[in-house]
């Protein structure tokens, strides 16, 4: 709730919004001192959020030993939801991606292409919300969802934005609740702690922030990728590669998915010729039914040029960033070109992911599908120049359905859902433009999200040293041998 009324000050409106003429939002996102409150309410809802949800893994860890105790999925179920209820009404934070689904939903509408057409051919785009970045910058997304942006938009057409927005947040919603479906599904047929599965991958702050209230489509985009998953795994690969190609018909990168559902469908001990067969016929199926799509909607295959779009740009904490500014300076400082250095790094970085994955695929070939679907995925994200925080989810989220079966692995989801909490609540808010004339109240707001957030993960660790808890014995990785 805290999050919800902060939003009013400082979640994103676009400039034309009908909103602004409204005396509450006027006074709230117009005075220093509306400002201020709607920023610190925000900050401290977040950290409440995650020691609400880190008391509820402890006493999950707590309970481990009865992993089928009655109330224990249910409990994290409820908590979810609660937590959920308020955000669905919160103005967007920590992402303008929602204003941008509706721009290109526009673009659609007006029977202009967006793989070809950016957003500042649109007449009144910037009125609308979207991030500048977007003026001339081709969607990221796959036919199925420039599909869905379209719909969006016409069926709300005479209405505010808002209401197209609360529309696309809805389709979040509606793939974060597939997807703790079909993981759910996954952790009882691999017989996993199924409410600490939903734990990770329901009721983290990190997926509220960027699966609820900033509304991303990748929330959609995982939750068919696991329901792909789950009917390969339950001998129906068919309509398992049908739901992954409904995936990258969401986001492009959910290819990665493909040659899993080939070596599920092959099965564990299968030779080279029924591999191939099956790689073969998953793209088949997947490649073909979406080149269809797009030829069918009017936007051919420009989806595959789009791949690049994520890697136009840089995240400052991603590792192969931070590895293409260092050596770009030293070029600097020896007479070259270290922007061209810089970018032949990053390429190279990320050609070496994708090489890493292909590896595991070849030489890991009869290990966990599973573990094999987080593998991938973790040496294409992690080698990519670009590393959003709904991109951590994937990797938490893939890694949860493997398994989560020692400690430290257990440390790893709390602390990564830490720091990237912290990246998302130190993103520019619409309040940095209104405050030009002073940095204090930004300052304040990062300063109070860094000391809670660091108070309550150093206070679970110290709960998690206690005999009570440190005592438990996390199952064995069977599957992932």
């Amino acid at each position: 709730m805290f999050i919800a009324l902060g939003s009013l000050g400082v979640g994103w409106l676009g400039p034309d919004s009908v909103l602004r003429s409204w005396l509450l939002f006027d006074v709230l996102r117009n005075s220093r001192g509306g400002v201020g409150i709607c920023a610190m309410l925000l900050v401290v809802g977040a950290v409440l959020l995650l020691a609400a949800w880190l008391s509820l893994g402890l006493d999950l860890l707590r309970s481990r030993s009865r992993p089928d105790a009655p109330g224990r999925l249910s409990q994290v179920v409820v908590s979810a939801l609660a937590w959920s209820a308020p955000l669905i009404v919160a103005l967007p934070l920590f992402s303008r991606d929602m204003f941008a689904y509706v721009g290109q939903g526009r673009l659609m509408a007006a029977g202009l292409n967006p793989y070809t057409t950016g957003m500042a051919d649109l007449p009144g785009w910037y009125g609308i919300g979207v991030d500048p970045l977007w003026a001339d910058t081709q969607t990221p997304y796959g036919p199925v969802f420039v599909w869905l942006e379209k719909v969006v938009v016409m069926a709300t057409g005479p209405l505010p934005t808002e209401v197209a927005v609360l529309a696309f947040r809805l389709i979040a919603v509606a793939g974060l609740a597939m997807l703790a479906y079909y993981a759910w599904r996954i952790a009882r047929l691999r017989g996993l702690d199924q409410a600490a599965v939903l734990w990770i991958i329901a009721a983290s702050p990190l997926v509220l922030m960027n699966f609820v209230v900033a509304g991303h489509n990748d929330s959609l985009m995982l939750g068919l990728i696991v329901a792909g998953t789950y009917y390969a795994m339950k001998d129906r690969p068919i309509l398992g590669t049908v739901i992954v190609a409904l995936a990258i018909g969401v986001k492009p990168i959910a290819i990665i998915a493909l040659p899993i559902i080939g070596l599920i469908w092959a099965g564990r001990n299968a030779g080279w010729g029924v591999i191939i067969r099956r790689w073969i016929a998953v793209t088949a199926i997947a490649l073909g039914g979406i080149a269809v799509l797009g030829w069918g909607i009017g936007v051919g295959i420009g989806w595959i040029g789009a791949l690049a779009t994520p890697v136009s740009i840089s995240s400052w904490y991603a590792p192969t960033n931070i590895l293409g500014i260092s050596i770009g300076g030293l070029a600097n400082g020896v007479g070259l070109d270290g922007d061209i250095v810089q970018t032949a790094v990053k390429l190279g970085m990320l050609a070496l992911g994708c090489a890493a994955a292909a590896y595991l695929l070849i030489a890991k070939r009869h290990a966990d599908p599973i573990w094999l679907l987080a593998g991938c995925f973790a040496v294409v994200s992690l080698s990519s120049p670009v590393l959003h925080p709904w991109y951590g989810l994937w990797l938490i989220t893939l890694f949860a359905i493997a398994g989560i079966r020692q400690l430290w692995q257990l440390r790893a989801v709390v602390y990564a859902t830490g720091f990237f909490m912290l990246i998302g609540l130190a993103e520019p808010l619409d309040m940095i433009p209104r405050l030009d004339s002073s940095a204090f109240i930004p300052v304040a707001v990062i300063a109070t999200a860094l000391a809670g957030v660091t108070f309550v993960l150093v206070a679970t660790e110290l709960a998690v040293r206690r005999p009570v808890v440190a005592g438990v014995r996390l199952q064995p990785r069977s599957l992932a041998s």
